[in-house]
This record gives C-alpha cells, sequence and structure tokens, in this order.
C-alpha cells in the first residue's frame, strides 16, 4: 500500500524543528503514513482508533501516543475527535540535554522497538498532561518573544511525564532490556566525562530504575559497583597523565578528585602503586 513520508516543513507554521496543532478532522492521518518527526496525539474530545501495523488500540479522551520517525501507522473511525497533535525533530527539544530521562526514553522509542499504539492517563495525569499541552499550544501560537525556549521546556517536561508512564507500564523483561541499555550509555559517559563532579546519587534519578535495582544491573553489566568503575577510569585516566609528563600533584583535579588524598587512595588500591613508584618503574 502507498503510503506518505511527512517532514515537519509540510506544516506552513512550523518552528525551530517543532509544530502544534489542534485538529478535529485529518484526512491525511487517516492514510497509512510515517515522518521524520515524533508525534504525540493526546485526546481531548471523543474517541479514534491507532493502528499500527496489524494491532490497534482505541483512545479515548486522557489517552495519548508518542510515535517516533519513521514508523507506519494511521487513524481510523475518529468519533467527534479533538485532539493535540505536537510533532517535533528528534534534536529540537534534547538537543543540550543528552543524559535527561526525556533523551533515554526518545532514544529508546528510535529503535523501534515496543512502541506503544496507546497510554491511558488517570484523571488526574490528564488534567496536567492537558494543561501542559495546552500551554505549547498557546505559547507556539502566540509567538511573543522567547516563545520558542518556553515550548521547548513544556515539551521536555511532557516527554518525561510520558517517559514515566511507559517505563512504569512495560513488561518487566522489557525494562531489563532498557535497563541495560541505559547503564551502557553511562558507562559510555562516565568514559568521557570522568574529571566532572559525577556521583551515584545523580546518575540515578535519570534512571527509571530504584538505587538498588540501578546497582545491580551496573554490576550485572560491568562486572564492578559504580564507584568502583568510576574510580578504574579516573585512574586509568591517571596513569596516562602521568606517562605524559603531568606532575603527580596537579593529577587529581583533572581526573574529577576534588583532593589529593583521595586521589592517592583510589590509586594505590587500583594499581598497587603509589603515583610516584609508579612513575619509577615506566
Amino acid at each position: 500500500m502507498d503510503y506518505k513520508n511527512f517532514v515537519l516543513e509540510y506544516y506552513k507554521n512550523a518552528s525551530n524543528g517543532i509544530h502544534i496543532q489542534e485538529v478535529h478532522n485529518s484526512v491525511e492521518a487517516k492514510k497509512l503514513h510515517s515522518h521524520e518527526y515524533f508525534q504525540i496525539y493526546y485526546i481531548k474530545k471523543g474517541s479514534l482508533t491507532h493502528h499500527i501495523n496489524d494491532s490497534k488500540a482505541k483512545l479515548v479522551v486522557g489517552d495519548m501516543f508518542i510515535v517516533p520517525p519513521g514508523i507506519k501507522h494511521k487513524i481510523s473511525d475518529d468519533e467527534d475527535a479533538a485532539f493535540y497533535s505536537l510533532s517535533f525533530l528528534p534534536d529540537a527539544v534534547t538537543s543540550h540535554t543528552h543524559d535527561s530521562l526525556a533523551s533515554s526514553f526518545l532514544n529508546n522509542q528510535l529503535t523501534q522497538n515496543n512502541i506503544r499504539l496507546k497510554i491511558s492517563l488517570s484523571s488526574e495525569e490528564a488534567l496536567r498532561v492537558e494543561n501542559i499541552i495546552s500551554q505549547i499550544y498557546k505559547e507556539f501560537e502566540s509567538k511573543k518573544i522567547g516563545y520558542g525556549e518556553i515550548v521547548k521546556a513544556y515539551i521536555l517536561v511532557l516527554i518525561s511525564i510520558f517517559a514515566r508512564l511507559y517505563y512504569e507500564s512495560v513488561p518487566a523483561a522489557i525494562k531489563i532490556e532498557d535497563n541495560k541499555d541505559f547503564i551502557l550509555r553511562c558507562i559510555e559517559y562516565i568514559d568521557n566525562h570522568y574529571y566532572q563532579d559525577i556521583n551515584l546519587e545523580s546518575i540515578v534519578r535519570l534512571s527509571a530504575m530504584s538505587k538498588t535495582k540501578f546497582c545491580k544491573v551496573f554490576s550485572e553489566t560491568t562486572g564492578c559497583s559504580f564507584n568502583t568503575y568510576l574510580n578504574q577510569q579516573r585512574i586509568r585516566k591517571a596513569t596516562e597523565y602521568i606517562k605524559n609528563g603531568y606532575k603527580i600533584t596537579a593529577i587529581y583535579g583533572l581526573c574529577g578528585y576534588n583532593d589529593f588524598s583521595t586521589f592517592y587512595r583510589n590509586f594505590v588500591k587500583i594499581t598497587g602503586l603509589s603515583p610516584t613508584k609508579y612513575l619509577k618503574e615506566l
């Protein structure tokens, strides 16, 4: 069956990689289609049926879905339906927040695994979400000074709520896969940002896991604890600095340590040598 892949320029008033509209009847959405952008529907009146491949789900007031780029889908049976349609390019709202829950969730969706036909909201959640989306719509339509930044901020909040609901509702087996993916990205982040003030609590807050669960999955993935891995990477970098002629007393700050004594203690623990002895044995 022929289908159309929409680009954001299809919407004449799209701006900064974002578009939102209030829809009462959409002929194009009833045809099988895909698009280059993420799209969120929030149902504010009536009902409609959402189709992806051979699966379908009926959405009523308070339901929503998110479809990533490249997914073929359509709607049907829109009985007096009214909904917000929010579209945005992948990097439009998360380009500076690569380590946030929102970014983690969108990256997960880009794999096109476990796409949800719908997420049902409680009355309290629906009220909150509809208020956020309506604010996005008002700001986008106003085009007042700073509207772009305000719209992006609201979208980040919306996606974070969506991510929380998603991770709380998916089956445990799927969560384990998602959790391991998050751990792998944590490892990459540590490897590239070892010199920054990284701690277990701040990283756990970015995940969809409890601290206990995070530590368990991290250990299963790496074979060691979070703090052990972090210190190993910092000391590994410290040995490179020593080999490159850096003064030992100046290295600890470059490796993310706040004091020399902590750096010294971890260096000895991991290498079996003091920094001075390590230098002499080169």
